[in-house]
C-alpha cells in the first residue's frame, strides 16, 4: 500500500517537473552600454548618443512568454532612461523619470524586467530630454510562439529585418525644440520654401 502511495507521489513530482520544464520562462538578458559619441552625417562633428557603439540602438529580440532583462550601462554624463513603445508591461518597468522610477543616474546599471505578453514589431527610445533625438531609439521584435493556435508555417517564421526611418539635424535638439514652439518659420526659410507656401495658399474673401 505504501509503496503505491510513494510510485503514485514520485509519479506526480515527475509529471510537475516536466511540466514546469516545457513551459517555465525563458529569461532574455540584453546589456546595453550608453555612451557618448560623435557622428558625421553632414560634414561636421556632432555629439550624438550611441549604445553599444551603434545608432540606432540595437535590435531586441523576444518570443511572448519570455522574461525581458535588460541591464542599461549609464556612461554618459548626464542621467539617462529608456520607454519601451507600446509593449504592454508592469506601470514601473515604464521607463518614465520620476514618474514610473528615479533616473538612471552617471555611472549607475538599472535593470527592466518585464514579461514578454505579445508579438509584433515595435520601437524602444530614451525618454529623458531630447536623447532621442541624437541616437538613442531602437527597434524591438516580438516574435509569436511555435505553439500559438495562430501560428502561419512559412508566414510567422519569415526572418523580421526592422527597417527604422529617422533624421537627423546639426541643430542642437533643444534649438529645435524652441523654435517650433515660438511657431517659427526658420526651417521652411533655410529649406528656401517659406514664400512658395506663401503663395500657394492665398488668402480668400467670401
Amino acid at each position: 500500500m505504501k509503496n503505491n502511495i510513494y510510485k503514485k507521489l514520485l509519479l506526480v513530482g515527475v509529471v510537475l517537473l516536466v511540466t514546469n520544464s516545457l513551459f517555465a520562462q525563458k529569461v532574455v538578458r540584453y546589456d546595453l552600454y550608453v555612451k557618448d559619441t560623435l557622428v558625421n552625417f553632414s560634414g561636421k562633428e556632432k555629439r550624438a548618443i550611441a549604445v553599444n557603439g551603434q545608432i540606432p540602438m540595437p535590435t531586441l529580440t523576444f518570443t511572448e512568454g519570455d522574461t525581458a532583462e535588460i541591464y542599461v550601462h549609464n556612461q554618459l554624463n548626464e542621467s539617462t532612461s529608456l520607454h519601451w513603445h507600446g509593449l504592454f508591461l508592469p506601470n514601473k518597468e515604464d521607463g518614465v523619470p520620476f514618474l514610473t522610477q528615479m533616473p538612471i543616474e552617471p555611472g549607475t546599471t538599472h535593470k527592466y524586467t518585464f514579461p514578454i505578453i505579445q508579438h509584433g514589431t515595435h520601437w524602444y527610445h530614451s525618454h529623458s530630454g531630447l536623447q532621442e533625438q541624437i541616437g538613442m531609439y531602437g527597434s524591438m521584435i516580438l516574435k509569436k510562439r511555435n505553439d500559438d493556435p495562430t501560428f502561419r508555417k512559412g508566414i510567422d517564421d519569415l526572418p523580421t529585418v526592422p527597417i527604422i526611418l529617422s533624421e537627423w539635424t546639426d541643430y542642437k535638439p533643444e534649438n529645435v525644440h524652441r523654435m517650433l514652439h515660438n511657431a517659427s518659420d526658420w526651417f521652411a526659410i533655410k529649406k528656401r520654401n517659406h514664400s512658395k507656401l506663401c503663395r500657394s495658399h492665398p488668402r480668400r474673401s467670401f
